[in-house]
């Protein structure tokens, strides 16, 4: 544990589903709260270098989650947006 402590953690997805059970894993490994980032899609679009480039900027640790997803009504309405975007 003592790896994690003092660490930076970027936690892409952080907010979602799966990233916040991962969130809550980093800070029982001791991560304050203060040193974990979580972007959000609506303030940083990852899709652009400059923006992915900033936001790792002063991570020790990267977890990479972040994912256009929604449940299966969502899929079979919008079959191309997950792919396309």
């Amino acid at each position: 544990m003592i790896f994690w402590k003092n660490k930076k953690v970027l936690v892409t997805g952080g907010a979602g589903f799966l990233g916040s059970c991962v969130v809550e894993k980093v800070k029982e490994k001791g991560v304050s709260e203060e040193n974990i980032k979580i972007p959000r899609s609506k303030d940083t679009d990852l899709r652009r270098w400059e923006k992915c480039v900033e936001v790792v900027k002063d991570a020790d640790i990267v977890i990479h989650l972040a994912a256009k997803v929604g449940g299966i009504g969502y899929n079979q309405k919008y079959p191309a947006t997950l792919f396309l975007r």
